[in-house]
């Protein structure tokens, strides 16, 4: 290959390779989650738009530990736009990478539960130092949610925490942004 080929293919190749690393989303998942105080009442603030949770303005997520080790009851409150409905979904939750304790499973309570084999996988992809929010998000990336320890959080706060999740990789272009 002729010496200007080769200098014409690196640049073709590195091109690429530069705006790749420029705009490159994070990867990087949360790896340090101590339960206890990832445990208690979150406010969902942001979420990326899904059928379940079409109609749903306020959601409040209580994450509390159940008498075994690395399981957990959760309750999630949704009020309804529409109507002003509250409804009430239970869930368990078990921690799945106890080394880390950023991924979970959870399923259905009750009936719903199928012996838990009717579940999902939940990350947490990022969250605050004092746990004050967290991005939480299936492994795929298909979906994400943004919880935060205080209900209605300032807009730059809202601001910050979508961008973060943009840099993670979600995608953020229609978030809903809930909990005002």
């Amino acid at each position: 290959m002729s010496p200007i080929r080769q200098v014409v293919l690196a640049a073709l190749l590195s091109v690429p390779l530069a705006v790749a690393g420029l705009s490159a989303p994070a990867v990087a998942q949360s790896n340090d989650v101590v339960l206890d105080q990832f445990d208690g009442r979150w406010f969902e603030i942001a979420r990326n738009p899904n059928d379940v949770q079409k109609d749903c303005s306020r959601a409040q997520i209580d994450f509390n530990p159940q008498n075994r080790p690395n399981r957990y009851s959760i309750i999630v409150t949704c009020t309804r736009r529409a109507d002003g409905v509250v409804e009430t979904l239970r869930a368990n939750a078990r921690v799945t990478d106890p080394g880390t304790n950023s991924r979970f499973r959870f399923s259905l309570a009750g009936l719903l539960s199928f012996g838990g084999l009717a579940g999902q996988n939940y990350w947490v992809w990022d969250r605050a130092p004092d746990y004050s929010w967290v991005i939480m998000g299936l492994p795929n990336k298909s979906s994400w949610w943004i919880w935060h320890r205080g209900q209605s959080p300032s807009e730059a706060t809202r601001t910050r925490l979508v961008a973060r999740a943009r840099a993670l990789g979600f995608n953020t272009a229609n978030a809903v942004h809930t909990g005002h």
